[in-house]
């Protein structure tokens, strides 16, 4: 599992990755940003006989695959990205990551407490902007100042909420899903880079589940929420969540740009 993420990139896009506001105008189809695909690495395992029936493990997990490179998985058909190993963002990066994460993560959660369709998915024990309140505090704890939100974390929170007063139900449920998906996954081996590279073996609260194990109990019953809410869908509606995955690479990717770049050069 541990190479298969870091030969990927950190959630699922393209090597020329444009900034969040040229992204806003871009459609969904365009190639995914390179620095997503490594997020949702844990898709690439076969799908269970159990699983076969499910929307989110067959349909959703299919048109991720296919956002992955070609060395990643069968389906695959991104060129090669830059690996994980090679990102080296120091703390300032980190903090301002973590604190663009929790907008996308307290939006998130705003939203499905906020609207009534979306109450399957409340108290699901994945919701992340408490433990990265938490988590931010600490840095600042440590002597580092607290950014405001950049425009990565701006510009997907508002994203997000156009979507939803727009009635894009199916959508949003991409993305939602997708987004934490990808951090149970890949994203928590980039977590333990960073923790080993940057904080000593710290382990962030970001990166713990304390409502049960993620992987044998939340997702599942996230992913059981919404495979009933699908069952209620026409072939339309199902499609339209399809088609909003590249987005969800690309604006959760846009994100890892303030950790996946390279060390400061030098002075000659």
């Amino acid at each position: 599992m541990l190479a298969v993420v870091l030969g990927l990139s950190a959630a699922g896009f393209s090597p020329s990755l444009q900034p969040p506001a040229v992204l806003q105008s871009h459609s969904a189809h365009r190639a995914p940003a390179v620095a997503a695909v490594r997020m949702y690495a844990g898709m690439a395992r076969p799908v269970s006989e159990a699983e076969k029936d499910s929307f989110v493990q067959t349909e959703m997990r299919g048109a991720a695959m296919r956002l992955h490179t070609k060395d990643q998985a069968k389906e695959g058909q991104q060129p090669a990205q830059k690996p994980v190993s090679d990102w080296q963002p120091g703390r300032a990066e980190y903090l301002q990551f973590l604190v663009d994460s929790r907008h996308v993560y307290a939006t998130l959660e705003d939203l499905v407490e906020s609207t009534p369709q979306f109450a399957p998915f409340r108290s699901s024990g994945l919701e992340r902007s408490e433990p990265l309140d938490r988590d931010i505090a600490w840095f600042e704890e440590q002597g580092l100042a607290v950014p405001a939100v950049g425009e990565q974390g701006t510009t997907y929170a508002a994203m997000l909420r156009s979507m939803v007063e727009a009635g894009r139900t199916e959508a949003f449920v991409c993305h939602f899903y997708n987004t934490y998906f990808a951090h149970t996954a890949g994203g928590r081996m980039i977590g333990k880079k960073m923790s080993d590279m940057l904080l000593d073996g710290k382990k962030l609260e970001f990166y713990t589940w304390a409502a049960g194990n993620v992987d044998k109990e939340l997702l599942p019953k996230l992913r059981a929420a919404i495979d009933a809410m699908v069952a209620t869908w026409d072939r339309e509606q199902k499609d339209l969540c399809l088609a909003e995955t590249a987005d969800s690479f690309r604006y959760g990717g846009a994100l890892l740009q303030h950790i996946s770049r390279p060390a400061p050069a030098k002075a000659a």
